[in-house]
């Protein structure tokens, strides 16, 4: 009653109707500015941690895989090396064991070069395993 006809007489607008079409050049370049922006931020932020907080795979420990050869679909033979042993492990989806322990100078520090061709690892597993075998 105390309201004056001319409130009545406008027409009710809805809310965001006077604003810019969402598929406009300026609202896309826009979007397309904010996702690169985004995707540049969290890129930034998993290079800072793998840099800063040591999730990189590093070298520097007592235990070095020298060498592998696959013996099926997802079965491997690794040799790696701690301390001064070697260790031959079989690998499969699931399990790690142990096939067997080298003591200290029976393999050559040859293969312990990381520019070891893949093939020495069969030879010199052969020879070690012939010589276990001899015994």
């Amino acid at each position: 009653m105390f309201t004056s006809t001319a409130a009545f007489s406008s027409v009710p607008t809805a809310i965001g109707s006077n604003s810019v079409d969402p598929f406009s050049t300026a609202n896309l370049t826009q979007w397309t500015i904010g996702l690169f922006f985004v995707l540049l931020l969290i890129l930034i932020v998993a290079w800072a941690a793998k840099r800063f907080t040591g999730l990189a795979s590093s070298h520097k420990g007592h235990l070095k895989v020298l060498s592998g050869v696959s013996l099926g679909h997802r079965e491997k033979a690794v040799l790696i090396q701690a301390g001064n042993q070697h260790l031959l492990l079989g690998v499969a989806p699931g399990r790690v064991v142990t096939l067997h322990t080298f003591e200290a100078g029976e393999i050559s520090q040859s293969l312990s070069q990381e520019e070891a061709v893949p093939t020495a690892f069969q030879d010199s597993l052969k020879k070690v395993m012939n010589k276990k075998g001899a015994e």
